[in-house]
């Protein structure tokens, strides 16, 4: 790591929050739609769309409507996060908050195995 980078991450806070690879500023959030159980998955800049607020349970809240696209249903949530931008307190109302392994469980486009591709015991009746 060169001085340069020593000073960039002085400067932004060292670690990553939990966006994507390459994204410092971006913060992944992960819903379900309580009315059709849709997953949603969305980014937050943490530069823009947070604000700090001294009174609750964090230092920074987001206060944000997310709409999936299946059943368009709102879906309001207040969250809350520490100075390291990590979840201490939400409410959602509309939906649940998920985690990213639910969220790409839910999303997953894998093909059925074989076990649940075919009807069971389909030979033997032949």
């Amino acid at each position: 790591m060169g001085l340069v980078d020593k000073i960039r991450e002085f400067l932004t806070g060292g670690s990553k929050p939990s966006g994507e690879a390459g994204d410092p500023y971006g913060i992944l959030l992960y819903y379900r739609c309580q009315r059709c159980k849709t997953p949603v998955r969305i980014r937050v800049d943490r530069r823009n769309d947070l604000n700090r607020e001294d009174d609750g349970p964090g230092t920074f809240v987001l206060r944000k409507e997310v709409m999936d696209d299946r059943c368009f249903s709102l879906m309001h949530s207040e969250i809350w996060f520490d100075s390291g931008y990590k979840i201490v307190a939400s409410d959602v109302t509309g939906g649940t908050l998920i985690s990213q392994e639910e969220y790409e469980s839910l999303t997953d486009p894998s093909p059925p195995s074989e076990e649940t591709a075919a009807p069971p015991d389909q030979a033997a009746n032949d």
